[in-house]
């Protein structure tokens, strides 16, 4: 069974834990480029120890590089590659595009893994970007085992999966909210999990809602655990298994990859895995936020998160059973020990927490506290930290050298000769050393077999045991001791170096020179400006029409026909904007739409999308902002894949797309307007509820955070948008726009009623007219509702 179990470090002791632990594979980052920025993560001299210390045990490094690079950062990131494949890395996880192309050009041999920010949820993003050079795909959580395993059956790919730890309820590299309310981007690194908060479900219509819409944890999900179900998973055909957790302690990672691995020997070995309870009560003590098999297994909706608490959950100690003053009684299920970390969850949805510094109980057994908050007996207390499983974790499950590498040995001693010794493991690496000693013959007592093969299996606190050593030695010789044990010494240290680097890869220097984009700019003489317009109501495309749009995105499937015809008739082109999400089960469907319909082009939302374009000749693409193009390299990898225009992140500020547009501006758009999505999710808020009826469209509803902004829920082909609270709203500086040179301007309609668009596209269109006082009151009116900027003029760090 050739599967890999691949760890989280967040620091060197969590590799160590995930090592000695069991992992084949340890995924970290470096103090650049990487997803967790706020984790410990390794630097240079630090990455090198942690290669070698893991590649002596057999294991494999990957190393995060997974965020997306702006072009100031791309000769940078592209030299930190450089170190990290001389440094005989075993793998780079990477989320942008551009940079998955010149490290491939750059670095061919280094395998490249698509990180699950690059939102892979079907066959064609799969083989699309192998094209470019891929290795590995990390896919979308919100995949399901069937949908994996006919994704596996349809390429040779390796495929990676997430098994345990923290989920997204965002689909992964579709999450803006930390960014556009927070200034703090997931894609950068610097999520702020706002998916954390509590939240209160409204009705957009005013309306009073029962008690089960109210606040509550409406975006938290619980943490993904399927170690009852790893056989079915390998059935499946994935490389690897992945637990996610490197914003966690080093105990975490030895508990969760210690049971993993117990449970895939015993799968190799029986068959199946039976997990025992204490095993699974330990996976719960390490951290949980409540348990779910996820969508991998078809879970309920409604069970994928856990609303009454975003934070680890623990286990379940016991009730509070008395108060009195300072003092109050717990029931106690199970041990409690010193040290101890409990969680009492008050009835107002808070919680108080306790470290138990004594044992001591009253006369019924009711273990006895300090509280200094009033707690009403019933409440349900949990243990939240346990130390002796932690303690356990330290002292068994990780320490240095605790995994072994067995070798074999080959000694000669001949007289007048040099001692020297051969050394080999299972793998066929071997070192050959002889010492500087001159064998002799001896005058007391000689060297025995024994002796000599009882010197060399002192490898002491190395990881190395010898299992068979054999001695070729001459009678009546004499090597002193001490000769021996430098030759082992020496001889060991030459394995660390032999097995140190195992990808046998030459060094690779690339130069400022190579690193120049091979494009020439735009000359943009052209003055004209190109104005769309996106929509997803039939209604609305007449208001659009009228008011002079340029161009139409339209993204829903209702009266298509119609909304063609309609365009063609007033010379307005049509594109059909396909969603972000669109698995495998659901292409031919889209691919029907687009048959059957004179679209003058589609809208493509992920990368997979670009297989359509050769449904019919001579059908536009465009790239959408969700693709996360950050810099023109990627820019210019989507248009050589058939792209004509690219509208990039809107997360770069305009002194970041200005040069882009330098180069690119006839082929660039930008959005100037719309209540943008913050979250893609195949989970629906509504669903805790038990009142999901979203997908009806018989009524509007949202979430208010705790300052009282609301954030509208939009559904759309049973996929689940959360749009931001405020409109990005541009209009008044639509100067600063069009001087960067971009030549195609873009408005998003998603509640807006049809007056609304008729009016907003006007404004834009007449943005030289802007201090005329003509839009006064449809200005002062969108500001009324909250407006934004967006990242214009602030971008992300």
């Amino acid at each position: 069974m050739n599967i890999e179990l691949l760890a989280p470090a967040g620091n060197f002791e969590s590799l160590i834990a995930a090592v000695e632990s069991g992992a084949d594979a340890v995924y970290l980052g470096g103090t650049k480029y990487n997803a967790r920025a706020s984790a410990n993560n390794f630097d240079e001299e630090t990455l090198k120890k942690a290669v070698k210390y893991a590649h002596i045990r057999n294991v494999k490094i990957y190393i995060t590089v997974n965020i997306l690079i702006s072009d100031g950062e791309l000769e940078d990131a592209l030299k930190y590659i450089e170190f990290l494949y001389n440094n005989d890395i075993d793998g780079i996880i990477v989320q942008d595009i551009g940079l998955l192309y010149l490290a491939n050009k750059f670095f061919p041999e280094m395998p490249l893994h698509c990180s699950t920010q690059m939102t892979i949820h079907n066959r064609d993003g799969v083989n699309i970007l192998r094209d470019l050079g891929a290795d590995r795909f990390v896919l979308a959580r919100e995949m399901n085992i069937k949908e994996i395993s006919g994704l596996v059956k349809d390429t040779s790919a390796e495929i990676e999966i997430f098994i345990h730890g923290a989920l997204c309820v965002s689909y992964s590299g579709q999450c803006l909210m930390s960014s556009l309310i927070g200034g703090r981007s997931g894609n950068r690194g610097r999520c702020a999990q706002p998916c954390r908060k509590a939240y209160t479900l409204i009705d957009m219509d005013g309306n009073i809602q029962p008690d089960s819409y109210k606040k509550a944890y409406l975006l938290s999900t619980k943490d993904l655990n399927t170690i009852k179900h790893l056989d079915e998973i390998i059935r499946a055909g994935v490389k690897s298994l992945k637990i996610e957790g490197r914003m966690k302690r080093p105990e975490y990672v030895a508990i969760v990859v210690k049971h993993y691995k117990e449970a895939l020997n015993d799968i190799a070995e029986k068959g199946k895995a039976e997990i025992s309870n204490d095993a699974y009560m330990e996976l719960e003590s390490a951290f949980n936020r409540g348990f779910t098999h996820g969508f991998l297994f078809n879970e309920k909706k409604s069970e994928i998160v856990n609303t009454t608490k975003p934070s680890n959950r623990g286990i379940l100690l016991g009730k509070v059973l008395w108060q009195k003053g300072g003092k109050a009684g717990i029931s106690v299920r199970g041990t409690i020990s010193k040290g101890d970390g409990i969680e009492i969850v008050l009835g107002n949805g808070a919680s108080t927490g306790f470290n138990i510094n004594s044992t001591e109980r009253d006369a019924a057994g009711a273990l006895i506290i300090n509280a200094d908050k009033k707690l009403t007996p019933g409440l349900p207390a949990y243990k939240t930290f346990d130390k002796a499983l932690n303690d356990k974790a330290i002292k068994e499950y990780f320490y240095e050298n605790r995994r072994k590498v067995f070798l074999s040995a080959e000694l000669f001693i001949r007289s007048g000769n040099n001692p020297s010794i051969k050394i080999w493991d299972h793998e066929g690496h071997n070192v050959e050393l002889e010492s500087a000693h001159v064998v002799e013959i001896a005058e007391k007592a000689s060297i025995t077999e024994e002796k000599a093969i009882a010197q060399l299996k002192k490898t002491g606190d190395t990881p190395y045991i010898f299992e068979n050593i054999k001695v070729h030695m001459d009678s009546n010789v004499y090597v002193p001791m001490s000769v021996l044990n430098e030759l082992r010494r020496d001889a060991l240290k030459a394995m660390d170096e032999a097995l140190s680097c195992r990808n046998k890869r030459k060094d690779i220097h690339i130069s400022k020179a190579d690193l120049i984009l091979d494009t020439i700019p735009e000359k943009l003489d052209d003055n004209k400006i190109l104005f769309g317009a996106s929509l997803w109501k039939y209604e609305n495309i007449k208001s659009a029409v009228e008011a002079g749009i340029d161009y139409i995105y339209y993204g829903t499937q209702d009266k298509i026909h119609e909304a063609v015809k309609f365009c063609h008739e007033n010379n307005t082109d049509i594109f059909f904007l396909l969603p972000n999400i669109m698995k495998d089960g659901e292409m031919e469907k889209y691919r029907k739409i687009i048959r059957e319909n004179n679209f003058d082009g589609i809208v493509v939302s992920n990368i997979s999308q670009l297989s359509f374009a050769s449904i019919k000749p001579g059908l536009k693409v465009t790239g959408n902002y969700s693709l996360n193009v950050f810099n023109r390299r990627s820019l210019k990898v989507y248009l050589s894949m058939g792209a004509h225009v690219i509208c990039p992140s809107v997360e770069l500020a305009l002194k970041q797309l200005k040069p882009m547009a330098g180069y690119y501006g006839s082929k660039m758009e930008l959005v100037v307007y719309g209540q943008l999505p913050l979250m893609t999710m195949e989970y629906c808020p509504l669903s805790s509820s038990d009142r999901c009826k979203c997908c009806s469209k018989q009524r509007r509803y949202g979430l208010k955070d705790e300052r009282g902004a609301v954030f509208p829920i939009y559904c759309n082909d049973h996929k689940t948008q959360l749009l931001n609270s405020h409109i990005l709203f541009m209009a008044e500086d639509m100067n600063k726009i069009i001087e960067i040179g971009v030549k195609r301007i873009r408005m998003d309609f998603y509640r807006e009623k049809t007056r609304e668009i008729k009016e907003i596209i006007e404004i834009y269109k007449d943005f030289r007219n802007q201090n005329s006082g003509k839009y006064v009151d449809v200005i002062q009116r969108i500001k009324n509702i909250g407006h934004t900027k967006g990242h214009y003029f602030r971008g992300v760090d």
